[in-house]
């Protein structure tokens, strides 16, 4: 696992770097737990290594849904351009509802065609980020609309350095990633990071991560 710790020490260093200069919220974030703890996550769903140890080690914060019935995520912003809503374990289950599990008449049932080791980790515009927990080191894939899931990484690691890379290319354009005239993603961003993206992801991987996130 050291280099899942090693890409998710560097995660959270950067989400630090940029909340505490842009962010929009407050006391809802990722962050490493004082103690690591087990079972924090609904037994129905299947975990690999990489996902047990990341929520055993680190906290959804989420100060709103505190003492409430709402669901607990973190919020996970790349500039003024994208926020990733990554589920605390203990509402795993409810983040599979409408994608492994189907509610049908006050019904719950599974559905025949998603497959039960594709975990949904996050969300960006209700768009799922999916761990295959049946691979080796978790590879991360991304759906847009629907549509047919896509790889954006070849291991959990990979796919918490993407998303330093992207944060820290929003520190050096100030939070301030979309052209105020375009309303597109400035392509000086996307320039500065394209290159770090490609020697971490490759082309393919990387242009649909982009894609994904409403970049490209």
């Amino acid at each position: 696992m050291k280099q899942l710790n090693e890409a998710l020490t560097r995660f959270v260093h950067q989400q630090n770097l940029y909340n505490e200069a842009y962010g929009l919220f407050q006391d809802h974030d990722i962050q490493p737990r004082s103690e690591s703890i087990t079972d924090c996550w609904d037994s129905r769903i299947p975990l690999s290594p990489e996902l047990a140890y990341m929520y055993s080690h680190y906290e959804m914060i989420d100060a709103k849904a505190a003492g409430t019935h709402k669901f607990k995520n973190a919020a996970v912003e790349v500039g003024d351009a994208a926020v990733l809503f990554f589920v605390a374990p203990e509402h795993l289950y409810r983040q599979q509802l409408g994608y492994r599990f189907i509610t049908s008449d006050e019904l719950v049932h599974e559905s025949s065609s998603w497959p039960s080791h594709h975990v949904v980790i996050a969300t960006f515009n209700d768009d799922p980020v999916i761990v295959d927990t049946s691979a080796p080191g978790s590879p991360v894939y991304a759906a847009i609309e629907s549509g047919g899931a896509q790889q954006v990484a070849d291991s959990l690691a990979n796919f918490f350095t993407a998303l330093s890379i992207l944060i820290e290319g929003a520190c050096t354009f100030k939070g301030e990633l979309i052209d105020e005239d375009t309303y597109e993603t400035k392509a000086a961003y996307i320039e500065h990071v394209k290159p770090l993206l490609h020697h971490l992801l490759g082309e393919n991987q990387t242009t649909y991560l982009l894609n994904y996130l409403s970049f490209c």
